[in-house]
């Protein structure tokens, strides 16, 4: 392979990727094929050192979308660090399914969650909703107490919920960071922190 064809290849496999960025990449690869050639080294010996353009856009992805998620919390930018680690490996594609799904096992107790809590919180403007449609004189002592229970319930379901989601996506950063150093460490590419760097 020459470097015509390597950046070619490379540059069409960076995904989720800016166009800057990209150009940016390309232009260190190329700067890498220069010095090389400079020492004599031919372009098919530089490739072969590199080695795949594919696997080297693979991992590049990857690290652009965990730092994507640690810049930018979204659903989208969760999607695209899950999409582009499961293209490293087929183990990963495995275990990030199984994860999907035991999550959709696990929806209907998350929407609960999302409705109920919410519902619990707001429970006091619910109350005197009712006391104004029904007069106040029918609100007892039971009531009020549901709702001040209902609002401690609540606020302490809100906080765990808080820190318990804080948790997961901690957890998934280092799991996605995690797959792409066992990535480096199967994929012998000495130079692969060419174009690594934020």
């Amino acid at each position: 392979m020459k470097k015509d064809e390597f950046l070619k290849l490379l540059k069409s496999n960076l995904k989720y990727i800016s166009k800057k960025e990209k150009e940016n990449i390309v232009a260190e690869y190329s700067r890498y094929f220069a010095v090389e050639v400079d020492e004599d080294k031919s372009e098919e010996e530089i490739c072969k050192k590199l080695g795949k353009p594919k696997e080297i856009a693979k991992e590049l992805n990857a690290v652009n979308t965990i730092h994507e998620i640690e810049n930018n919390l979204s659903i989208k930018s969760i999607s695209k660090a899950l999409f582009s680690v499961m293209a490293l490996s087929v183990m990963n594609f495995i275990i990030i399914i199984a994860s999907l799904f035991i999550l959709l096992l696990f929806t209907p107790v998350i929407l609960a969650y999302l409705i109920g809590v919410p519902i619990m919180i707001v429970s006091p403007i619910i109350l005197i909703v009712m006391g104004f449609i029904n007069g106040f004189n029918t609100l007892g002592m039971s009531e009020i107490y549901e709702v001040l229970r209902g609002i401690t319930i609540g606020s302490l379901l809100a906080i765990i919920g808080f820190y318990f989601g804080k948790f997961i996506i901690k957890l998934l950063i280092n799991f996605l960071e995690w797959n792409i150093s066992r990535y480096k460490e199967t994929i012998n590419l000495k130079t692969r922190k060419i174009g690594c760097t934020h």
